[in-house]
């Protein structure tokens, strides 16, 4: 090849390089902003304690919807697991960053040396109920005998306990304890349950949703039950060495949401409906989010965690002989990414 060809077939070349470049920088200043700057976000999943979205995500939705990840450098999205108990593995084995789960999942992760540690919680009281049809009063003195709904989540499976134990239950093979996939309020207003267990607010909600009337509910003070948070947000150790800046920035935006969402609870529960209209309906979604609303405490408390309320939980599943010894609390929690 002549000197003249070469160059010619050179400049052929960089003639078209060049013109790729110029392409691709116009096609990048031509990109909005958001995906410009989305290039740049660190990818946040959290996994959910259900197979199913529930308006507990309220939140995390708000939180997406009106851009407060994104101004923290977070792109952040939802993932479900298969069922109530693999949230803690789904995070050990790095299909998600953080969790959503309760927080007896955390003491048994410690009892069998599974890396998880709680770094926020998501409410401040103890919401979980025995639920009966609206204006049947509810006897705890009679359980035995009956057929009441559980789910197979292990917050369901200490509570029964301790319910059991305050209410005088001798032998638990004498309740009747029907297993539900997903919501046993249905199966309870229909008569083919004699009482039911949830958390407060879906059963306000299914109540509601279903017949407009609040169902009969016995609470932490009246079964006896400790009064303590009931979720936490998990992730791993090692995540947490690696990626702290993105714990601190994810607590830190999902309280602006849950202050927001508590704040304007009519709004949230439509923006989340909107969202996932095949879930539940509107109705469903906004009497659950009100009902829940009170449990997540105040400004000053939100997603605050306290030494006593670990420890009165690993001492209670401990007690009744659910753990072998309750760990050091450190092993449980820790505050070092809530917002300061």
């Amino acid at each position: 090849m002549t000197r003249n060809k070469a160059s010619s077939v050179n400049g052929r070349l960089w003639r078209k390089w060049a013109a790729a470049g110029v392409s691709a920088c116009f096609l990048l200043a031509c990109l909005p902003p958001k995906a410009r700057a989305s290039e740049s976000l660190h990818h946040v999943r959290l996994v959910y304690f259900w197979p199913v979205q529930g308006f507990l995500l309220i939140p995390i939705v708000v939180a997406q919807e009106q851009g407060i990840y994104r101004r923290y450098g977070l792109d952040v999205s939802i993932v479900l697991p298969p069922d109530a108990q693999t949230t803690a593995r789904m995070l050990a084995t790095e299909q998600a960053e953080i969790g959503m789960e309760a927080r007896t999942d955390v003491v048994f992760a410690a009892e069998v040396s599974l890396p998880l540690v709680s770094i926020a919680n998501y409410d401040q009281h103890n919401s979980w109920c025995v639920v009966g049809r609206p204006g049947e009063p509810i006897d705890l003195r009679t359980l035995e005998g009956k057929k009441i709904g559980i789910f197979i989540d292990s917050w369901t499976a200490v509570m029964m306990h301790l319910l059991f134990e305050k209410s005088g239950v001798k032998d638990a093979e004498n309740v009747q304890q029907i297993i539900t996939q997903f919501e046993d309020l249905p199966l309870l207003l229909s008569g083919r349950l004699d009482l039911a267990t949830n958390a407060a607010s879906f059963a306000i909600a299914a109540s509601i949703a279903q017949d407009g009337q609040m169902p009969s509910l016995a609470c932490p003070n009246v079964t006896g039950v400790p009064d303590i948070p009931i979720w936490s947000f998990t992730a791993t150790p090692h995540w947490l060495k690696l990626h702290g800046g993105d714990a601190k920035a994810w607590l830190a935006a999902t309280r602006e949401g849950l202050l927001w969402a508590m704040s304007h609870p009519t709004e949230a529960a439509a923006l989340f409906s909107k969202i996932y209209p095949e879930v539940d309906s509107p109705l469903y979604d906004k009497a659950g989010w009100a009902a829940a609303v009170p449990y997540f405490g105040n400004g000053d408390t939100a997603l605050s965690q306290t030494s006593q309320s670990w420890s009165e939980l690993a001492s209670e599943m401990h007690r009744i002989g659910l753990i072998s010894k309750v760990r050091p609390l450190a092993t449980y929690y820790t505050n070092d990414f809530l917002p300061r």
